[in-house]
């Protein structure tokens, strides 16, 4: 079975000739236009292959082009509908890594473990894990961590564990739900 990221949503439409309004998950939001086939559905499962003809930043959004979506009535049924792109077309680096593949992770400071990422985020100068507490523990909060080589150590993606090096200070990460 073919794995899939999830890039993005079909915000709207546009006018009355079939574009649609996208909104990327991407980290520079024109990164979704570098595919060429687009899968749509609610669920990757059920997603269906669209052929992209154009797609380009109009305003502070963008706007996409799909092949025999030729009218509003076309892209009204899409609306809604996730963008999905095959796992195994996206390039990685080595020092990269996919935000969906470090969820569910499990956080460990030195012998401590914190918690599992349960999402991640870009406030703009870097990402920042969200990471809940296990169950059993003696706070139940949420740590929210920068996702930079001075603090995370070490990823395995394998073993499904990421360890950091807390500095002092880092407790004001930390949020008692």
């Amino acid at each position: 079975m073919q794995s899939f990221l999830y890039l993005g949503d079909i915000h709207d439409v546009h006018g009355l000739k079939g574009l649609m309004v996208v909104y990327s998950h991407t980290r520079e939001l024109e990164a979704i236009a570098g595919y060429s086939t687009w899968w749509l559905g609610m669920e990757s499962n059920t997603a269906q292959p669209y052929t992209v003809m154009r797609c380009w930043k109009h305003g502070k959004r963008l706007l996409v082009e799909l092949e025999n979506v030729q009218d509003i009535n076309m892209a009204e049924k899409l609306k809604g509908q996730k963008v999905f792109i095959p796992k195994d077309e996206i390039i990685i680096n080595e020092d990269e890594y996919l935000w969906q593949d470090l969820v569910d992770c499990v956080v460990y400071d030195g012998e401590d473990a914190l918690g599992k990422v349960a999402s991640l985020q870009c406030f703009g100068a870097q990402d920042v894990l969200c990471i809940h507490t296990l169950d059993g523990a003696d706070q139940k909060g949420e740590w929210l961590i920068p996702f930079i080589e001075d603090i995370v150590q070490d990823v395995d993606l394998d073993g499904r564990r990421i360890d950091i090096s807390l500095p002092e200070g880092m407790e004001a990460c930390f949020t008692l739900k």
